[in-house]
């Protein structure tokens, strides 16, 4: 029998699949095949997988991408927040520590935990509920929603503020716990801390559990109106950033929109 854990692994892995470069690089392989019996068509198989990776390489096409999903969500100032019950800030903080190290080590998304303590300082909400369940690999496991606690406090939020969710794997996961673990202190209104490419498919579930949500941005990745020779010349950044973008498009409709 498939367990919820399997399942997740499962959907992880397809949805690693169909990211640009494993998608491009599949299509390409299937034309290499094909060329042995089906000249053309192998070729155009190959045209067409590296083609999907050069397009998704270039910078102007990995703004546009995300910048269509970040710009519902501009930069605001930790002052200028509207007061809630709580601050949720989700994991994607960190990344696995080596053994020399003592203390967390910042991911791209790191800009979340930063986000998360200037709104507790300015008075924004009494509560922070870190939602991050999965474990950090070796060589040091840890569960990362400790982790990402250990460097809230370094930044001077107390102990007593912080609430860790643990149970989640996934987005749907983060709505889920955060809510029943709000429930017993009447929690509702909540700002929701996570990266501005991913604030349109947290809010829609985070509502959907019954939760008042404000969106907070953070770990902005689009390259901000790409101007001149440089955004046609393609880079391994951007690679990552088109990435992130089809990723965040395919979650929203599978779990926003087909549900």
């Amino acid at each position: 029998m498939v367990g919820l854990s399997d399942w997740l692994d499962l959907q992880r892995l397809a949805t690693a699949l169909v990211m640009p470069l494993p998608l491009g690089l599949l299509i390409a392989l299937f034309g290499l095949v094909l060329v042995w019996r089906l000249r053309w068509l192998g070729v155009l198989g190959v045209g067409l997988g590296l083609g999907l990776i050069g397009v998704c390489a270039l910078p102007v096409v990995a703004d546009g991408l995300l910048g269509r999903l970040e710009s519902a969500y501009p930069p605001q100032a930790a002052e200028a927040c509207a007061p809630a019950d709580a601050i949720v800030v989700l994991g994607g903080a960190v990344r696995p520590r080596l053994i020399a190290d003592v203390r967390a080590r910042l991911h791209w998304g790191s800009d979340r935990v930063w986000e998360a303590a200037r709104l507790y300082h300015a008075g924004c909400a009494p509560l922070v509920v870190v939602s991050a369940g999965g474990k950090i690999v070796p060589p040091i496991a840890e569960v990362e929603a400790e982790a990402i606690a250990g460097l809230l406090i370094e930044l001077g939020v107390p102990r007593s503020a912080l609430r860790l969710e643990r149970a989640s794997r996934n987005t749907l996961g983060n709505a889920h716990f955060s809510r029943a673990l709000l429930s017993p202190t009447g929690a509702r209104r909540v700002l929701l801390v996570t990266s501005a490419w991913h604030l349109r498919r947290a809010v829609a579930l985070f509502e959907r559990v019954g939760l008042e949500v404000v969106p907070v941005g953070a770990d902005y990745r689009a390259f901000s109106r790409c101007r001149g020779l440089r955004c046609w010349v393609p880079s391994a950044e951007a690679l990552e950033a088109s990435g992130l973008a089809v990723k965040e498009y395919l979650g929203y409709l599978v779990q926003v929109r087909w549900r």
